[in-house]
C-alpha cells in the first residue's frame, strides 16, 4: 500500500514523481513571483512626493550608503507618513487650515529627505570610489611585496643549494 492507494503499481511511480516535481516547481515559481507582483502593485499607489523621496533613498543605498546613514532618512519618511495620515483623516470643512498645514509639513519633510538623500548619495559614491581605489592600490602594493619576497626566497634557496652542493663529499665505492 504505497501513497495510501491499493491500486498503484511500480510502473506508475515515475509519473507520480514527475507530477510532484512539476507541482513543486510551480509552487516555487509562484513564491518567487509573489514579492515582485506585490512591489509592482504597491508602487502605483504612492504619492509623487513619496515616490521621489523613496527613489532618492534607493539611489543613496545603491551608491553605498550604510543602513545607519539611511536610518535618519527612514525616520523622517515615517514622520511624513504619519503626518500625511493625519491630514487624510481631517475631512471636516473646519479642519481645512490644519490639513493644509500638515500637507505643507509633509512636503517640507519630503524635500528635506530628498535633499539629504542626494547629499548622502554624493558622499557614499565618493566613499565607495575611494575604497575601490584604495583596494586597487593595496592590491598592487601586495603584489609588488609578494614578488620581492618570492625573489628573495628563490635567491636564498639557490644560495642554500649551492652551499649544500659544495659541502658534499665525494667518496669511492
Amino acid at each position: 500500500m504505497l501513497y495510501g492507494c491499493d491500486y498503484l503499481n511500480e510502473s506508475q511511480l515515475p509519473q507520480i514523481h514527475t507530477k510532484l516535481a512539476i507541482a513543486l516547481g510551480i509552487v516555487i515559481l509562484a513564491v518567487m513571483l509573489l514579492p515582485i507582483l506585490a512591489i509592482s502593485q504597491s508602487t502605483g499607489t504612492i504619492e509623487p512626493g513619496f515616490a521621489g523621496a523613496l527613489g532618492a533613498m534607493r539611489q543613496a543605498e545603491m551608491a553605498g550608503a550604510t543602513p545607519s546613514e539611511i536610518a535618519a532618512l527612514v525616520a523622517l519618511l515615517n514622520k511624513a507618513l504619519e503626518l500625511n495620515g493625519e491630514a487624510l483623516k481631517l475631512t471636516a470643512p473646519g479642519d481645512a487650515n490644519r490639513r493644509t498645514q500638515l500637507i505643507s509639513e509633509v512636503d517640507q519633510i519630503l524635500i528635506t529627505v530628498q535633499s539629504q538623500a542626494h547629499d548622502l548619495t554624493t558622499i557614499a559614491s565618493h566613499r565607495s570610489s575611494t575604497n575601490k581605489a584604495l583596494t586597487y592600490v593595496l592590491g598592487i602594493v601586495a603584489a609588488f611585496v609578494g614578488t620581492i619576497l618570492f625573489g628573495f626566497s628563490v635567491s636564498f634557496y639557490r644560495a642554500y643549494r649551492i652551499k649544500r652542493t659544495f659541502q658534499m663529499r665525494i667518496t669511492r665505492k
